[in-house]
């Protein structure tokens, strides 16, 4: 075999490799990264419109037009949520009235099944990356409230989100899952909105004041952004080799660490086992 054939071969082998790498792999576009500025540093949120689309429109529309800029996380429970926005100190405008909930989608492109039954729901896997659940029929799709996740606030009326938005900053509420509009995933930054200082207890509803220390500088969406204050990410998916094994050690404690295997195989909690993140 030629020297030049050699070559050809081992280029095609690398961009096949490549290729089937980034298969593995999601990339969200800037149209579809949140930056949130604090006091502490920048939070930086992937929107998903698998499920939540005309929440994820109202959020954009609410940072391209400034809305957030100098709000506050103004209810911040420790090992629950981060909550923030206006309070419902702001005028009724055609970009602040009421939604109707997207708590479910009757179909979700590029789900991926983890675990029937799931911890908390028939079956639990992933949807691009970020974490989600559905039925045994798979006729309704959710996302679901694990650490880093983004979902827009509401009244006790299911049809009330606005403009208030929350994260999850402590442990997975899955009890809220089907019971709000879920729309994003922390790719960086989640440590600094865990710094914000509380303002309650799990059920609450004080609100803290408006200080440096809590207040939001802005929201904007990556496109409106230069390109050199603009960050890259990409979220693993769930069909990752890498991913694959590690819930499988998961599973049957494979591994040396553990002398008690008894209680395995064990089920995988995709709240613990979120899918990785890296940036570019």
């Amino acid at each position: 075999m030629s020297k030049i054939m050699t070559l050809l071969i081992s280029a095609l082998l690398f961009t096949s490799a490549a290729a089937q790498s980034e298969a593995h792999w999601f990339t969200p576009e800037q149209s579809q990264l949140a930056y949130i500025h604090l006091p502490d540093g920048l939070v930086i949120v992937a929107l998903t419109d698998s499920i939540s689309p005309n929440h994820v429109k109202r959020f954009k529309q609410l940072a391209k037009s400034r809305f957030y800029d100098n709000q506050s996380f103004y209810r911040v429970i420790d090992g629950f949520v981060a909550q923030g926005g206006s309070n419902g100190a702001h005028e009724l405008s055609d970009s602040t009235t009421p939604l109707k909930a997207e708590f479910t989608g009757t179909s979700a492109e590029g789900f991926y099944e983890i675990e029937r039954p799931g911890l908390f729901a028939p079956v639990s896997g992933f949807i691009n990356g970020f974490a989600a659940a559905t039925t045994l029929q798979r006729n309704s799709y959710w996302l679901v409230d694990c650490p880093g996740m983004l979902a827009m606030a509401r009244d006790n009326k299911k049809d009330t989100a606005t403009t208030e938005f929350y994260v999850v900053i402590g442990q997975a509420p899955r009890h809220l899952d089907r019971n709000m509009s879920v729309f994003g995933r922390v790719v960086a930054g989640l440590d600094v909105l865990q710094k914000l200082p509380r303002s309650g207890y799990m059920n609450s509803n004080e609100s803290a004041s408006t200080n440096a220390d809590n207040k939001i500088i802005s929201i904007r969406m990556g496109d409106t952004l230069p390109s050199g204050a603009q960050r890259h990410f990409r979220i693993q998916l769930a069909s990752h080799p890498d991913y694959l094994e590690k819930i499988k050690l998961a599973r049957n404690l494979d591994n040396p660490f553990y002398v008690d295997r008894h209680l395995s195989p064990r089920p995988i909690d995709i709240c613990y086992y979120q899918t990785q993140i890296e940036e570019l």
